[in-house]
């Protein structure tokens, strides 16, 4: 049976008050920034080897969001305006640099105005993923636009899996305009806070960090240490061990590249992930998800798991030491092995197999997934979907702090996902909207609860 109504159960969580869940605007953001920018810590050295630059004073700050968020909601033939926008001088990057490990500096030979006019007639020229607007400040005329920087594409591996060296950021103060709206504010590479249609998106209330997602596949992990410690003992050369830490980040790179595929098709789709290698649930036909493309169990279904254990084999070998046969390595350790072929083959190989798994959701329809790898697709929600009438909004990392919300606000894939998690307790599902928004909704404390996810949030050591 479905669960009773959010609505008519208890709730454990604490409510956020209506003032806390309003709209946020370009005005309000000035004050979190400040207070983001001094708590985080300093990345270290800047390319130029000097101190981290300073936040404008906070009129200028406002204007700067300000002229932002108002070229978001402009169009440039017919074309959402999306752009870059970085906050330093051109003497932090050299005239002799450019991709893929520098920047290309290009400097206009008149600085040209900024505002949001001059914004959305550069944008064409400044691809999202490969460039970006300049500004630095003037002492009498405000901001000027002094160029452009050439940053190539390897700055998304951050954000999408990859095993090359990223160019880094200096530490300066940086926008992104991915749409109507909707504006991430940065700090190099790090997102420090982000706008989407007048709410507040807190990159910190990361589900991937949580206890309870790091409880709900220990199962996994576990069996996957086994397997290792057995290869241990059945080999005559030293092999490394290993921790939770690396098979964590092993599945957090893999899941990363499935969304980040799914978000850039611009389709859309739902993935419906059981923590389990076999799911009692789907054992049999079942009354709340009817597979219309099940894959046949076999060694091919196997693929992910089976290139978890050759990746965690490949690791542990080359890094293996005779001298101290209980060595354990870090995932950071195998990420300094990017240059050996082999595991370059064998990275590739999972990101080709997440490549595979995210096109699965262009047809209509949840791709369904267990820990092993992909059980089927085209997955129609069904059952009695008119007993559930709110969700939760979390705005903290393991759900406690919630704000409710009514579920007709939101369209049927994500009311559908809403329905399932409500139904079947195990799983969690994944939402991509079309737009490139990403929700993690699970049953958390009697009710279904939903996290947004932010680029930020996928963001760590490749």
């Amino acid at each position: 049976m479905l669960s009773q109504p959010a609505a008519h159960r208890p709730h454990p969580g604490k409510l956020l008050s209506p003032k806390q869940a309003m709209h946020v605007y370009p005005s309000d953001l000035v004050a979190l920034i400040n207070q983001r920018w001094n708590e985080m810590p300093s990345p270290g050295e800047s390319v130029t080897g000097g101190e981290s630059a300073a936040l404008p004073g906070k009129l200028a700050l406002e204007r700067l969001i300000s002229t932002c968020y108002q070229v978001s909601m402009m169009r440039e033939e017919d074309r959402p305006v999306t752009l870059r926008l970085i906050l330093a001088p051109s003497q932090l990057f050299p005239s002799d640099q450019g991709p893929p490990k520098g920047f290309l500096r290009l400097l206009f030979s008149t600085p040209r105005p900024f505002n949001e006019y001059e914004l959305r007639r550069l944008s064409p020229a400044v691809d999202f993923e490969r460039s970006l607007i300049a500004i630095e400040p003037h002492p009498d005329k405000g901001f000027q636009i002094w160029g452009i920087l050439n940053s190539g594409i390897r700055w998304l591996q951050e954000e999408r899996g990859g095993n090359k060296k990223t160019n880094q950021l200096p530490d300066v103060f940086g926008i992104h305009v991915t749409g109507p709206g909707k504006l991430a504010i940065c700090r190099g590479l790090k997102i420090i806070a982000t706008l989407n249609g007048g709410k507040l998106i807190d990159s910190t209330a990361n589900a991937f960090q949580s206890k309870w997602m790091n409880k709900l596949f220990a199962e996994e992990r576990n069996n996957l240490l086994q397997l290792h410690e057995i290869f241990r003992a059945s080999v005559l050369y030293p092999v490394a061990r290993i921790q939770d830490e690396f098979i964590e980040s092993l599945q957090f790179q893999l899941l990363k590249r499935v969304i980040s595929v799914t978000r850039m098709s611009r389709h859309g789709g739902t993935f419906i992930i059981f923590p389990g290698a076999n799911p009692e649930e789907l054992a049999a036909e079942n009354p709340y998800i009817l597979l219309k493309y099940r894959f046949r169990h076999d060694e091919a279904v196997q693929r992910q798991q089976n290139l978890m254990v050759r990746t965690i084999r490949l690791a542990t070998t080359v890094l293996g030491d005779i001298k101290d046969p209980d060595k354990i390595i870090t995932w950071k350790d195998y990420v300094e092995l990017r240059h050996e072929s082999a595991v370059y083959d064998l990275a590739e190989a999972l990101y080709e197999h997440a490549q595979f798994v995210a096109s699965l959701a262009s047809v209509d329809g949840a791709v369904v997934t267990s820990s092993r790898g992909p059980i089927g697709f085209g997955g129609m929600i069904v059952g009695s979907l008119d007993k559930l009438t709110e969700v939760a909004l979390a705005s903290d990392v393991e759900g406690k702090m919630l704000s409710l919300a009514n579920i007709e606000g939101y369209g049927s894939r994500h009311r559908s996902a809403y329905h399932l998690c409500n139904a079947l307790h195990q799983a969690m599902a994944i939402v991509v909207s079309q737009d490139g928004n990403v929700q993690l909704a699970k049953w958390r404390n009697g009710i279904v609860t939903c996290w947004n996810l932010t680029s930020q949030m996928f963001i760590g050591d490749n």
